[in-house]
């Protein structure tokens, strides 16, 4: 009797830390706002340079991590969570085995799920510049530029750049 509450309290505790895991994943694996409205705090004061152009062409992309092992809180999470709950099962080695095998398959299963939320769609846009120079910039999906439409390119001072309408005249 006593071997089964014990249990029954280990497996609430895995359950807690699983829901506190996935709140604290929920919170930290936000995507980075890639938003043309978006400024840092860091670059507003900071002139930019603002070139014209016209849209040559448009497509949508995906923006997020390109590894997984870039996702270690997900991965924190997961393996604490998976190994907790894996620990349920099995006795001796069995116990030991299962423990690592939950803290494995916990440990990938959160860094997906953090890749997941950190991954976006985004549109890529192919720029002419009155020059003649072509640009290419990956930007956030709040406006939607269609090509041969007039715009300016606006490249701050650390290379962030960013597609705006160009309400002006040439």
């Amino acid at each position: 009797m006593f071997q089964i509450l014990k249990n029954k309290s280990v497996f609430s505790v895995g359950v807690q830390a699983l829901m506190a895991g996935s709140v604290a994943l929920l919170v930290s694996g936000c995507a980075r706002n890639i938003s043309p409205h978006a400024y840092s705090d860091a670059t507003v004061g900071e002139a930019t340079r603002t070139l014209r152009g016209t849209i040559v062409s448009v497509r949508t992309v995906q923006v997020g991590p390109d590894k997984l092992e870039n996702n270690l809180v997900g991965a924190g999470i997961g393996g604490v969570a998976g190994g907790v709950l894996g620990n349920q099962f099995g006795k001796g080695k069995g116990n030991l085995a299962t423990t690592a095998g939950g803290a494995i398959l916990g440990a990938l299963a959160g860094s997906y799920a953090e890749k997941e939320l950190k991954t976006q769609d985004a549109f890529e846009y192919v720029v002419q510049l009155q020059n003649g120079e072509m640009r290419t910039v990956v930007q956030g999906m709040d406006i939607r530029f269609n090509p041969g439409q007039r715009i300016l390119l606006m490249i701050g001072e650390r290379g962030r750049s960013r597609v705006v309408p160009d309400t002006g005249g040439y």
